[in-house]
C-alpha cells in the first residue's frame, strides 16, 4: 500500500480548505517561506487533518524515502493531529502498515532522514539503542563491522576501545551482541 498525496494548487491553503493562504512577509527557510511567495497553510491549518489527506509524503526517487510534506516538530519529525491528539508521522504510518507498536520502543530511522516516514527505513529499537545510533554517537555502522572482524581475529577488547575512542564495556556490549546488533538493511552512517 502505497497512499499518493493529493496535489494542491500553489496558493491555496494545503490543508485541503480551498482557502487563498497568505504571501510570506519575510523569509524563513526553516519554514520553507520565501518573502513575496504564498506560505502553505493558513495559520492554525497545519495540523489539521482530513480522512483523504492524511498520508502526505513525496518520494524521494534516490533514497526510497516518503518525505513528509506537512508539519514537522522543531526536532524535524513529521507530525499529525489524529482525534485531537498530536502523533508522530512516522510512528503512525509504522503502525499502519506493522501493526501496534509498544511505547517500550522507538523508531529508529536507518535512512538518517528525520521526515521520512517510510516504515521500511525504521526499525523498532529501545530508547538506549537509538541512542547509540543517533548522529552523537561516536561509532558507525562501518565502525561496528571493523570492530567485529578485529573481534574475530583476537585483537582484545582494551586495543579496540582505545583504537576507537571508546570504553572496552562498549566493546563487549558490541561483541556479545547487547549493542549494534543488526547491520542488515541500511546503515547509519
Amino acid at each position: 500500500m502505497r497512499p499518493q498525496p493529493e496535489r494542491i494548487a500553489k496558493g491555496l491553503c494545503q490543508c485541503g480548505c480551498g482557502q487563498e493562504s497568505p504571501m510570506a512577509t519575510k523569509t524563513n527557510k526553516k519554514r520553507g517561506w520565501i518573502k513575496g511567495k504564498p506560505i502553505r497553510f493558513i495559520q492554525g491549518h497545519n495540523g489539521r487533518i482530513r480522512p483523504s489527506r492524511r498520508i502526505e509524503f513525496i518520494i524521494d526517487p534516490n533514497s526510497g524515502c516518503w518525505i513528509w510534506q506537512r508539519s514537522l516538530t522543531p526536532q524535524g519529525y513529521g507530525h499529525l493531529t489524529i482525534n485531537n491528539k498530536q502523533v508522530l508521522a512516522h510512528r503512525f504510518l509504522y503502525v499502519q502498515q506493522n501493526g501496534y507498536l509498544s511505547d517500550n520502543y522507538e523508531l529508529d530511522h536507518l535512512c538518517s532522514n528525520k521526515a521520512c516516514v517510510n516504515p521500511n527505513h525504521l526499525e523498532p529499537v529501545s530508547h538506549a539503542e537509538n541512542c547509540r545510533r543517533g548522529p552523537k554517537a561516536k561509532l558507525n555502522w562501518r565502525d561496528i563491522e571493523i570492530i567485529k572482524n578485529k573481534l574475530a581475529m583476537g585483537i582484545t577488547h582494551r586495543e579496540l576501545a582505545k583504537e576507537f575512542n571508546v570504553t572496552h564495556t562498549t566493546i563487549g556490549s558490541i561483541a556479545r551482541g547487547k549493542a549494534w546488533v543488526n547491520l542488515g538493511g541500511l546503515a547509519n552512517g
